[in-house]
């Protein structure tokens, strides 16, 4: 009941004020459409093929109130969760949780097309996205979203594969 209430205050505040500067990823019914929407965006204000972009997830340490510009491309996102491993805002990477915690907020991502970017392997660990924590969602809708690259920090990407360490838009089953 809680994220209908927000999803609510969310779009009436989008109808009401004007474009949000930050989005509430999970206040979407379906992310995916808004992510392919954002890459369309950039595709066209670019004169590029939509299929030549891909996705860089800078990480910004600001609270999602306090962003005072709209992203020049692509779009900053808020309230997602990192379950299996914290953000070290310090370092901006992976890094272990506090014992007894399952999840954790991630600060505000941004999620910037860029075209025909170039894979980098080491130092990044392609964290899945998924819409809630059963992961393997059913067969009308699935739950994952997108892989996301964040920085791994001190461990390497595949300790936090065996982790599972995921990203959430809820923590709600």
């Amino acid at each position: 009941m809680r994220d209908l209430v927000c999803r609510i205050s969310a779009l009436q505040k989008w109808i009401n004020e004007a474009l949000p500067r930050c989005f509430w990823l999970p206040g979407f019914t379906y992310p995916t459409g808004f992510l392919t929407a954002v890459l369309q965006t950039s595709a066209r204000k670019n004169g590029i093929a939509i299929d030549s972009l891909s996705w860089e997830f800078p990480i910004i340490n600001t609270p999602a109130t306090s962003i005072a510009q709209y992203a020049k491309d692509g779009s900053y996102c808020h309230g997602l969760f990192l379950e299996g491993a914290r953000w070290d805002l310090d370092n901006s990477c992976l890094t272990e949780p506090i014992p007894m915690e399952l999840c954790c907020s991630m600060p505000v991502i941004h999620f910037k097309p860029v075209d025909n970017k170039k894979k980098s392997i080491k130092g990044i660990y392609s964290c899945p996205l998924y819409l809630y924590p059963l992961r393997t969602g059913s067969r009308e809708r699935p739950s994952f979203v997108i892989s996301c690259e964040v920085r791994c920090g001190a461990q390497g990407s595949e300790y936090w594969t065996c982790r599972g360490t995921a990203m959430l838009l809820s923590t709600m089953h």
